[in-house]
């Protein structure tokens, strides 16, 4: 249970920090490294020998956590993992009868909880999912535009193309399957539904580590594991976002991320142009399906 605790409080006090802008200044993480170190001494406040020991391993944390302020935080990372193995190793080396029995697995799992998340913060960031975030918008309006008029086949065969489109970037490769899932149940298609759902958690864990299958249009009909042609058109778009450089915004540091706001080009295509499906053209007026 300490365990369980441990790493859902690293990841969820990070994320929380992270989605309101609390981590924007880089003196955060090594902040919560000092005060993760400090709570040893506060154990050892009536054994003298631990808190001697104690506080000598805190300045050493201290200090690492300032020479990763004023250089490097990936110096921070390292140091929320070592205190991770030290947290492991404690009992082994000082007798500190004030930490509590749970404390050790819990501040482990903390420490290396935060060391990951601040990695993971730390990692360049492609500009990839911003530059493909229109065209996936506009291939999700049609589908909508297609299922309002009762275009069923079309509005499908949009969300097909918006998937291709967005296999490589993870939040946006979950949100096309959501929105087929959603597709799905509109429609009561038992087949569909059952299939968005184990489709919606693989693209939650594997496009982050780049196993996708190229092309697939996503859909139920097709197995998840299958490559597929990418329509030239959307083969194009896809080219395009990936040449063009990636900038990081001036002025920025490694801990400042900038929110772009999404303006999907509603007027790149017509009320319902069909998309193809599987990679083969289809003609303006038949249904690709």
């Amino acid at each position: 249970m300490e365990y369980i605790i441990g790493i859902g409080l690293g990841f969820g006090v990070l994320a929380f920090t992270m989605t309101v802008g609390l981590d924007r200044d880089r003196a955060f993480y090594p902040t919560v490294l000092i005060v993760v170190a400090s709570y040893y001494v506060l154990f050892a406040v009536s054994s003298a020998p631990a808190l001697v020991w104690e506080i000598f391993i805190l300045g050493l944390f201290v200090s690492v956590s300032i020479i990763g302020f004023k250089g490097n935080l990936w110096v921070v990372v390292l140091a929320l993992a070592a205190h991770g193995l030290f947290d492991s190793a404690h009992d082994s080396f000082i007798s500190n009868a004030g930490v509590p029995v749970w404390w050790p697995k819990f501040c482990m799992s903390f420490d290396v909880s935060a060391a990951l998340f601040l990695a993971w913060r730390l990692m360049p960031r492609s500009t990839f999912g911003q530059r493909i975030q229109p065209h996936v918008e506009v291939e999700l309006l049609a589908s909508q535009r297609c299922e309002a008029a009762g275009d069923f086949e079309r509005a499908f065969a949009h969300l097909e193309a918006a998937h291709v489109l967005s296999q490589r970037v993870t939040w946006q490769h979950v949100r096309v399957h959501l929105r087929m899932l959603s597709y799905g149940l509109r429609r009561r298609n038992c087949r569909e539904v059952r299939g968005q759902i184990t489709r919606t958690i693989g693209a939650a864990v594997t496009t982050w580590l780049g196993l996708i299958p190229v092309g697939n249009t996503g859909g139920a009909n097709v197995s998840p594991l299958v490559s597929l042609p990418i329509r030239d058109d959307l083969a194009q778009v896809i080219a395009r976002a990936l040449s063009e450089p990636d900038e990081a915004p001036a002025g920025t540091s490694p801990m400042s991320f900038r929110m772009i706001p999404t303006r999907a080009l509603a007027s790149a295509r017509g009320p319902c142009h069909p998309p193809c499906r599987h990679g083969r053209p289809a003609a303006r007026g038949s249904t690709c399906r």
